[in-house]
């Protein structure tokens, strides 16, 4: 039992990497966590997750469940509405965690890492920031790995979660694909909760673009555009506010009352939707990738931190239940391929159709409807 793992690198500190961590450190596993950035809760706007999520986030530490709930806000449902905010369609989000939990939650990403991140420290896990990988040697029963912080180790296996445009990739997979643009920006902003907003997560379509605002706590909100343009280089960011209150001037409602409080760069981000999926395996020897290394999702479907933690959850049972790593490491491939191609490609598939006019939001709804339908099964 335990795939003769005992001593693991995990490079990237995001929630697939601080997962990952936590759940083999549970398990006796020598887990450490190297980051190159120098603190772990990054910038950035809110963040919205599913049924799914919440359910990971239960098996693995149910404490930061709790923390989360706590801090941010739960979404009862999903409206789809016109530009003038009439609402077209609502779905109610299956409850995937249970009765005691909302079908998904908003929180800010700084709170959000925090929380993860505390959860790795609880379990032991030594996290060094400012540190990534320079090389990685694997050998028969060792990977031999030198950091940029000029120390050497061995290890038995090491997983690269650093992200979309990973290190360990690059290293290991020179030959793999690049992630693409999906022809669509997003912009977020946050702004203080609307006081008739409800619950729910809201999501409006006008002539030109997608908008939508979800509560993050009970004091927060963020609203988010995607732009069905190509903003790469992105412009400066002094324009932002500008550019994203023009891109929203066909909105009443919810979203034309928070227009009119976006005056602020620093309350928004714009970034470029990039996607990628890793053909399988994601393994070469002893070197593993998983969350944005392997997958890397726009956020149609609000599941990019949820499939990135339950890959660390899975590798941590199957770790844990072989005998062999390579048998692990095939187990880890059957649960999780099909599960993020899902995600990843009805993702991308949205998107697309965002940039068509004469898609109507009810294929939208049907889709995102069937999407939720199939991630609610077991992981």
């Amino acid at each position: 039992m335990g795939a003769g793992v005992r001593r693991v690198l995990v490079v990237g500190g995001g929630p697939a990497g601080l997962t990952a961590a936590t759940a083999l450190r549970e398990r006796g596993i020598e887990a450490e966590i190297v980051e190159v950035n120098d603190e772990l809760r990054p910038l950035g706007s809110g963040l919205t997750m599913m049924g799914p999520t919440l359910r990971a986030l239960h098996q693995v530490d149910v404490a930061a469940l709790e923390q989360c709930i706590a801090q941010g806000s739960g979404h009862p449902g999903m409206i789809f509405g016109s530009s003038e905010g009439q609402t077209l369609q609502r779905m109610v989000l299956p409850q995937v965690a249970g009765g005691d939990f909302p079908g998904g939650f908003g929180i800010t990403r700084p709170v959000f890492w925090g929380i993860l991140a505390e959860m790795a420290k609880k379990a032991g896990a030594p996290i060094r920031l400012n540190t990534t990988v320079t090389s990685i040697t694997p050998r028969d029963h060792q990977v031999d790995v030198r950091l940029s912080d000029g120390s050497e180790a061995a290890y038995d296996l090491v997983i690269g979660a650093d992200g979309i445009h990973s290190a360990v990739r690059e290293l290991i997979f020179p030959d793999a694909p690049r992630p693409y643009f999906n022809g669509q920006t997003v912009w977020r902003a946050m702004i203080p909760r609307p006081p008739d907003i409800g619950d729910d997560m809201g999501m409006y379509y006008g002539p030109r673009n997608k908008a939508g605002c979800n509560p993050v706590s009970a004091t927060e909100a963020y609203v988010f555009l995607v732009e069905n343009a190509s903003r790469s280089p992105r412009p400066p960011r002094e324009q932002w506010p500008e550019l994203m209150r023009e891109q929203l001037s066909e909105y009443g409602s919810i979203i034309g009352w928070a227009r009119e409080r976006m005056t602020e760069p620093a309350q928004i981000d714009c970034r470029p939707l990039q996607v990628f999926l890793m053909p399988a395996p994601w393994y070469r020897d002893r070197v593993l990738l998983i969350g944005d290394a392997a997958h890397a999702t726009t956020p149609h479907l609000a599941m990019g931190a949820g499939i990135a933690i339950e890959d660390g959850i899975v590798l941590a049972e199957e770790l844990e239940a072989a005998d062999r790593l390579s048998d692990a490491l095939g187990r880890f491939m059957e649960r999780r391929y099909e599960r993020c191609r899902i995600v990843v490609e009805n993702s991308a598939q949205l998107g697309a159709w965002e940039q068509d006019p004469d898609i109507p939001a009810s294929e939208h709804a049907r889709l995102s409807d069937e999407s939720f339908a199939a991630l609610a099964a077991p992981i």
